[in-house]
């Protein structure tokens, strides 16, 4: 995967962020979901488009380009939300879901951080679909 091929899938990313984070997440990707088997490329997308939606989240307002294109930061963080369900109640039944706080630093907490955009949660379903491969954390 190369940052251009990504830039290509998703275009609403480009332009956006320095390209020293795109090739970063890219070169991460590309680690990461190496033993990944065909779909490979696809969970790579959905890699890079979930971490730059998290950086996204961090950075405050817009970005001018190079171009004169205004990005803003808050449009890509809110359209790539995860929507997570924390509780639901049922008539007289409740359950409560645990959050992602109680495995801080561990590999279960990476994960658990996919659920923050739609992007990781696509990647998770995805990676129970194939349970075979490997995602190396």
């Amino acid at each position: 995967m190369t940052a251009d091929a990504f830039l290509a899938f998703y275009p609403q990313f480009d332009r956006v962020f320095p390209e020293i984070v795109v090739s970063s997440y890219v070169e991460e990707a590309n680690l990461r979901f190496a033993d990944f088997g065909e779909d490979a490329e696809a969970a790579r997308r959905l890699y890079i488009a979930h971490r730059l939606t998290l950086y996204a989240k961090m950075m405050p307002g817009s970005m001018e380009s190079g171009s004169g294109r205004t990005a803003s930061y808050s449009s890509l963080a809110s359209a790539g939300d995860g929507s997570r369900i924390t509780s639901k109640k049922v008539d007289g039944v409740a359950v409560t879901y645990a959050s992602g706080t109680s495995a801080s630093g561990s590999a279960e907490s990476e994960l658990m951080d996919f659920t923050e955009t739609i992007y990781g949660l696509q990647l998770l379903s995805m990676m129970r679909m194939y349970s075979y491969t490997r995602y190396i954390p």
